[in-house]
Order: structure tokens, then C-alpha cells, then sequence
């Protein structure tokens, strides 16, 4: 077959795959249809593509210039998201940070990454003072950048202008529960990639109305609502999660699509209007960061009668694993098959899990999730030597230690560095964690390591139950029943609540600390 050669050059934009193409198209396709809804205002699609433009006129008007790192600190609001478009518009980097951290982790996060100046919301004046001596540029109320921004350059869609879509877009830092926060650089294009898959999987159709609890300085948070611009879906933009109001303005919006962690359906299983109403018109559920208790979602699947999506990943790639509302359904038909795990590798990625050497692990074989689609960050910030440890040919190994079933479903054994060494012997906390979580009256449970002298690390069960108090023994004695002892707690902590981060995930080295205390020395 004969080859042409005057094939022409590409015509295409320069910033085909960025997020100013995104919001350009989505304004063309969508134009009036609402976009975002906030408790103050709601803006249209066209009118979402035009006040960006109008912001990111405005961020070179006021010194900020491609590569720089814009820092931003507020509770969710159409500014902030608007803002986060605008900086990625001129190519510079957004830096969303934790509103829940202190200010000396602030500091740390805004030196690191060098940010220029801070736009905050009202109730973080405070922490913005003490972090001004750390910005080149000093700190704006993110309200009145963005008020000042439309009023002095007014534009329209077609005035939006992107850059090339392999420019970063956000430096996302990771909870840092075993060390210094790492800042995790994800670029236009990466972002894209995921939301397009994000379409496929959940089937977000136009006609949508989108919640995502979770905080957009979190990155499910971020890409999902970005997959409704793709898509054309509404997103209800609400401050924070509180569970009566959020819920109220759930069914007031009729929202249905709701994104969240399983610590929140948890919550909701456990109020006291939770019924036949209590989900509104939602018809999917996609809930996040680890897989849910079979218990607890079979309580909440007695009252709600929608489709779940189970979304795996990490700030590092997402998606890795999705269990599926077949998956879901067919569960629930069947038993409980496949409901402990993280499903399977979604659309167009690769998952391996590898051992020790980088090696594929063969079925039923711990190791490391390894995975590569495209959707992966380009590295850590200024950390070239972490970020070659989790980069490797291709493929980012993600520090989750799992194993795969003769069917592919993924299950999650921890993470490498949550990994206990007792008497020699490696054990996995999510192993046990499963096995607890089975045990009746049993609402949350995390295992730890604690130091020991004979044993090198002992293993700790910290527990939270309905009501009532747990028997030690009763627990452990359960556990024996279904593992080995060396994998059976030795010791058992009770509390009313667990700790959690931002994304919804168990904070373990704080509970590490606290109980270290207990341990035999």
C-alpha cells in the first residue's frame, strides 16, 4: 500500500488537549444550560467559559505569568472552581490547599511549592497574614479577586485561550502521614484522560445533576466534576459536608449523582430520618478511597434504590480499579462475592502487582499495584528521587500492596509502609481489617503495628462499635477463627470514632502515636 506524503499539517489548536478547550467546547454544546449551582448564584455553561476567560485576564493583570504557582485556600464555592480553570488557562500551576491543615503545614506546602501568591476565603484571613512573608506576590480575599476579575474584563467563550495541554495543572499534596506531604504535579492532559474515562464508567449522562462531598483541593473531587463539564452535567457546588444540610440540599436540587467516602454513607445510615426518602431522585452512588464495609452497604442498599460505583485510585493516578454497578448488582443478586475487593482495571488501563523485584506477581501473591493508562502525575515537586522510586518504565507503582483473584478483582492488603513485621512474619492490615468488620455490632475498625521488644512490632485492633462495649477476647477469638495467629490482633482499643483525613481515609500514624504509649516496652 502506497503511503501519501502530502498529508497537510495539523490544523489542529495548539491547546487541543487542555482544560481551555474543555470549558470552550462544553460552552459551545451546553451554552445556557446550567452549569454550576451554589447557594448564592448558578452559572450556565457559556457563562462558565466567559468568566474564566475574564479571570485568567485578570491573574496576568495582576503579575501572575505561566509556570507560576497560585496557592488557594477556601472551602468549595463557584470562585474557587472558576479560579482553578483561569490558572490553568495561562499555564500557570494551582496549588488547592487542605483548609483542615495548620498554619505551619501551610507554610511548608506554599515553600515548597513556591507559590506566588495566595487567593482565601474570608474565614482564612487570619492564617493568610501569618503566610504573606512567604509570597512574592502577598495574599488576595479570593471573593474580590474574582468579583474584580469579571467586572474589569468582561469576555466571552471564544476570548477563553488555553495552552498546550501537557502543562501542569495543580500540585495536589498527599496527606503525609508518613512524612513530609508530597506535592504531586498532574498535567491538563492526564486530567482529560481521566475524566473521559470517569464518562465511561459511571454513564454521567447531560441530564445529571452532580454532588461531590469531598473538598476540590481533593483530587477525585477535582476530576469528577470535571467529567460533568465533559459531560454536561450539573454540579451542585456546596461549602462543606454537613450531613443535614448537604443531604437537604440534595433532594431540594434533586440531585442524582452523589460522589462521597464511605465514612459519609455511614453516617447517613445512622440518622434517624434515613428512609425511604432519605436519597431524593439520586440513582447513582460512586463512593471512593477504600472499599465499603458489605454490611453497610447492604444496610444502605435496604432503603436506597440506585446504582453504586466503587472509584479506586490515588492523588498519584485515577483511576486504578472500579468496581462496576454490574459488579454491584450482581452482588447483591448472588451474595457478597467481590464486594471486599476494588474491582478491576478500568478502560484503557494496565494493573500488575508486582513483587519485590518488579516482577508480575502470580494470582493470590501479595505485592505492589502497579498501573498505567495515561492518567498517571508527571512527578513529585522538586523531588526527583521519590518521584523516580514510584515512576518506573512507564509505570507508577502506587505503595498499595494487593492481590488478584482468579476472576481479576483486586483486593487491598495496605499500604507497603503500613505493612507490619511481627516475629518476621509480613502481615497486611487490610487482611484483618476485612475479618473485623464481619464481627456483629462491629461499626469501623483500623489495625496498626506497635512497637515491641520481643516481637519487633505487635498488632493493634482499634475498633468502634454501634453501641456498647467489645470483650478483647471475644474479638481476637473471632479473628482466630478465620486467620493464622501470628495475624490476629494482640491487643484491642476501643473508641467512639476513628480519625480521618480529607480524603476520607483512616490516619493511622495518628493513632500509631497515640497508642504507642500502650504497647509493651
Amino acid at each position: 500500500m502506497n503511503t501519501p506524503t502530502n498529508i497537510p499539517a495539523s490544523t489542529l489548536p495548539p491547546d487541543m488537549d487542555s482544560l481551555a478547550h474543555l470549558v470552550r467546547a462544553a460552552a459551545g454544546r451546553f451554552g445556557s444550560k446550567p452549569c454550576l449551582i451554589g447557594p448564592e448564584r448558578s452559572v450556565t455553561f457559556a457563562g462558565f467559559a466567559g468568566e474564566v476567560a475574564s479571570l485568567a485576564r485578570h491573574l496576568t493583570a495582576s503579575g501572575i505569568a505561566r509556570g507560576d504557582r497560585v496557592a488557594l485556600l477556601d472551602v468549595d464555592s463557584i470562585d474557587f472552581f472558576e479560579i482553578l480553570y483561569a490558572i490553568a488557562a495561562i499555564g500557570a500551576i494551582a496549588v488547592p490547599l487542605n483548609y483542615r491543615q495548620r498554619v505551619p503545614e501551610l507554610r511548608y506546602q506554599i515553600q515548597n511549592s513556591g507559590a506566588r501568591l495566595l487567593l482565601v476565603g474570608s474565614r482564612y484571613e487570619a492564617e493568610a497574614r501569618e503566610l504573606a512573608p512567604e509570597l512574592a506576590l502577598g495574599w488576595q480575599k479570593l471573593e474580590d479577586f474574582c468579583r474584580q476579575g469579571r467586572a474589569d474584563h468582561p469576555c466571552s467563550p471564544a476570548d477563553l485561550l488555553g495552552v498546550d495541554g501537557h502543562s501542569p495543572f495543580v500540585i495536589c499534596y498527599t496527606s503525609g502521614t508518613t512524612g513530609r506531604p508530597k506535592g504531586a504535579v498532574l498535567d491538563q492532559r492526564a486530567c482529560c484522560i481521566r475524566a473521559y474515562k470517569f464518562i465511561i464508567e459511571f454513564g454521567i449522562r447531560s441530564d445529571d445533576i452532580v454532588h461531590v462531598t469531598t473538598p476540590l483541593f481533593h483530587i477525585s473531587a477535582l476530576v469528577i466534576t470535571m467529567t460533568c463539564l465533559v459531560r454536561g452535567a450539573g454540579v451542585l457546588i456546596l461549602p462543606q459536608f454537613k450531613l443535614d444540610t448537604t443531604m437537604a440540599a440534595v433532594r431540594t436540587h434533586r440531585v442524582t449523582f452523589l460522589s462521597l467516602v464511605p465514612t459519609m454513607l455511614a453516617m447517613m445510615a445512622a440518622a434517624p430520618d434515613f428512609g425511604a426518602a432519605y436519597f431524593g431522585d439520586v440513582r447513582l452512588i460512586v463512593y471512593a478511597g477504600a472499599p465499603m464495609n458489605p454490611r453497610l452497604l447492604r444496610d444502605v442498599m435496604s432503603v436506597y434504590k440506585g446504582d453504586m460505583v466503587q472509584s479506586f485510585g490515588q492523588t498519584e493516578d485515577l483511576p486504578q480499579s472500579i468496581l462496576s454497578i454490574e459488579d454491584h448488582r450482581q452482588a447483591f443478586r448472588d451474595g457478597a462475592k467481590h464486594l471486599d475487593s476494588i474491582g478491576r482495571p478500568p478502560i484503557g488501563v494496565e494493573l500488575r502487582i508486582c513483587d519485590a523485584e518488579g516482577r508480575e506477581a502470580p494470582d493470590g501473591e501479595i505485592g505492589e499495584i502497579a498501573s498505567r493508562g495515561g492518567t498517571g502525575m508527571v512527578g513529585y515537586w522538586q523531588m526527583p528521587e521519590e518521584t523516580a522510586r514510584t515512576l518506573k518504565d512507564g509505570w507508577l507503582f502506587s505503595g498499595d500492596l494487593g492481590y488478584r483473584d482468579k476472576d481479576g478483582y483486586i483486593y487491598l492488603a495496605g499500604r507497603k509502609k503500613q505493612m507490619i513485621i511481627r516475629g518476621g512474619e509480613n502481615v497486611y492490615p487490610a487482611e484483618i481489617e476485612r475479618v473485623l468488620l464481619d464481627f456483629p455490632g462491629l461499626k469501623d475498625a483500623v489495625v496498626i503495628g506497635l512497637p515491641d521488644p520481643v516481637w519487633g512490632e505487635i498488632i493493634a485492633a482499634v475498633v468502634v462499635m454501634q453501641e456498647g462495649a467489645v470483650d478483647p477476647a471475644v474479638l481476637i477469638a473471632h479473628c482466630k477463627r478465620h486467620l493464622a495467629s501470628y495475624r490476629c490482633p494482640d491487643r484491642v482499643f476501643q473508641r467512639e470514632t476513628l480519625p480521618y483525613n480529607a480524603g476520607g481515609k483512616v490516619d493511622r500514624g495518628l493513632l500509631r502515636r497515640e497508642y504507642e504509649a500502650a504497647a509493651p516496652g
